[in-house]
């Protein structure tokens, strides 16, 4: 805990510096640090690394999904709904969004001075180097080419600051390159100060990197997805094979996924390979409180992609009973549909005479919920935790549920899963839960697999449910939309939908349901005016602003966007 504190308060004292200094900002760091002055030992390095801490996640900070077919929120997403226009500046390629990599490649090209124990100096070089390959990745991800550079620029370098893009090939090899010099040097786990990046965060990130850059070669034809699938797959099977890794679980299927989300110190759970620490009165968060207020819910998509306690999808098992109530929904269904949403079992809030306060009726409210699926991951009945700006809940960056499913999908897209591979990664997840185990030989054809846009084998299918299950509102949706090229899950009317209800069900509500918009089945319809969204494939990269094409002719602007 020491450390924890000792490496928040260097952030904070960082960020204070940085926020009063715009140059600094804007020119990284010659006008704020002398290179006499400073590059003199370890401590330097380590106290220019800080700097990177606070763009790792943090809690509320992972788009909470409803950029995708999986969440519904209250102003439908303009970006889905073809109202993306292509900006004239910024739009995350201004000089503010390339700083990061800048102040990577300027640590880079001037750490060798630096004088101390050499082991303890390549691990803050790691730990750049994780970071740039960070901030690099988000960038492919969003433009597909970017220019790819490994010094620091300056005004007199206008061949490079006006040069093209890099292609995406090469960006990701060297994204790859800078997550095996990670791997190297940074220390394990059990030697790492806590809070700081260590080896197997490096190892989670790659596998990270390559499943999401392997299936993206694969499903959009574009280039040999082999190589990076068994580099996923490598990876993740090194963190499953370590034995320093395994699910929280306590015996309770019914309560433990919803109380891993919840836990105000995660130093001790297993299930954290990364994660981000908060302290009371040092670092606090705003999550709980955003739960609560969240202006969106689970479709109806989603809810029915949950399996029956049988293992059977709703369309195939005699345990489903329909969906004229929410009770009569989540009865017999994977018990994270239950741990996810709000329904009677969950207490709601816990008062300050410790009594459980349940909601009656499911929440249907354009600020609070808009679709009766109120979604209670993350979401505390500790009231202390609901004060504004004052939750101490951490939060993982790297779980190793996520390794799991990794290792399964990459398993599955080179085809050589076995039955092992199952046991060894989704099975787990669905024994936390009480949930049948998942056979190679599935069992079933589904009627409701999603509508891909093309046909997968039935073990992959259930794969990637387990995924989106799994990973719910963990802000995973939006990138598998991409890489598997599933835009067509967008059009989907139901991700668009919410809850039935039922004339019986209205008569609860009374006035509250008199002003909502239902569909002729009685789902809550969040749109109006809106039937489905139309994808177009030009969505799967943002465009370049005009600007930027404008001041450098060596740039062109992304398919569709012109």
């Amino acid at each position: 805990m020491k450390n924890i504190k000792s490496l928040l308060l260097s952030m904070s004292l960082l960020l204070i510096f940085f926020a009063c200094n715009d140059e600094f900002m804007d020119r990284y760091p010659k006008d704020a640090l002398s290179d006499n002055s400073f590059w003199n030992n370890e401590n330097d390095l380590k106290s220019y690394a800080n700097r990177f801490y606070p763009s790792l996640p943090s809690a509320g900070g992972k788009g909470w999904d409803d950029m995708s077919d999986v969440k519904v929120p209250r102003s439908i997403n303009s970006y889905l709904d073809g109202q993306y226009i292509v900006p004239s500046s910024g739009g995350g390629w201004s000089t503010g969004n390339w700083s990061n990599i800048r102040a990577c490649n300027y640590f880079l090209q001037r750490y060798h001075t630096a004088k101390g124990n050499k082991t303890q100096i390549s691990v803050y070089v790691g730990e750049v180097r994780f970071f740039r390959a960070w901030y690099y990745y988000s960038k492919m991800r969003r433009f597909g080419d970017v220019p790819w550079l490994s010094t620091d620029l300056g005004t007199s370098d206008k061949e490079l600051l006006y040069g093209a893009r890099t292609p995406r090939a090469q960006v990701v090899d060297s994204i790859v390159a800078d997550l095996d010099f990670a791997i190297k040097n940074l220390l394990p786990k059990s030697k790492t100060e806590s809070g700081r990046i260590h080896s197997d965060v490096a190892k989670a990130f790659k596998a990270r990197v390559c499943l999401y850059e392997g299936t993206h070669r694969k499903y959009h034809n574009d280039g040999d997805a082999n190589a990076l699938l068994q580099l996923a797959k490598k990876e993740s099977s090194e963190l499953i094979q370590s034995g320093r890794y395994s699910l929280y679980d306590t015996g309770k299927p019914n309560i433990d996924y919803y109380n891993l989300f919840i836990q105000e110190n995660l130093a001790g759970n297993s299930e954290a390979i990364l994660f981000r620490s908060y302290i009371k009165d040092v670092q606090q968060h705003n999550a709980t409180r955003q739960v609560e207020e969240a202006y969106s819910g689970l479709s109806k998509f989603m809810v029915e992609s949950y399996l029956c306690t049988d293992g059977l999808p709703i369309g195939k098992s005699p345990l489903y009973l329909g969906d004229d109530s929410l009770e009569v929904e989540l009865k017999d269904r994977d018990p994270r549909l239950m741990q996810t949403i709000d329904n009677k079992k969950l207490p709601f809030k816990i008062n300050a005479a410790g009594e459980k306060v349940y909601n009656p009726l499911p929440i249907i409210d354009p600020n609070y919920c808009t679709t009766g699926y109120y979604v209670m991951k993350y979401h505390s009945p500790d009231e202390e935790q609901w004060n504004a700006n004052q939750s101490t809940l951490d939060w993982f960056i790297f779980r190793y549920a996520e390794t799991l499913l990794i290792y399964a999908e990459a398993s599955a897209e080179l085809g050589s899963i076995t039955q092992n591979d199952l046991d060894i990664s989704i099975n787990k997840l669905r024994a936390r839960v009480g949930m049948p185990s998942l056979k190679t030989d599935v069992g079933f054809v589904d009627a409701n697999w999603p509508a891909y846009g093309y046909d997968l084998s039935p073990v992959l299918y259930e794969i990637r449910r387990e995924r989106s299950v799994e990973l719910v509102n963990e802000g995973f949706r939006w990138d598998d939309i991409v890489r598997w090229k599933a835009g067509k899950l967008i059009e989907n009317k139901k991700s668009l939908l919410g809850m039935k209800i039922h004339p019986k069900v209205a008569e609860q509500y009374g006035s509250q349901v008199d002003n909502i918009a239902l569909t002729p089945e009685r789902l809550i319809k969040v749109y109006p005016a809106k039937d489905m969204r139309k994808w177009d494939d030009k969505l799967y990269l943002f465009p370049l602003p005009t600007d930027q094409l404008t001041l450098n002719k060596n740039l062109t602007q992304n398919p569709g966007w012109n």
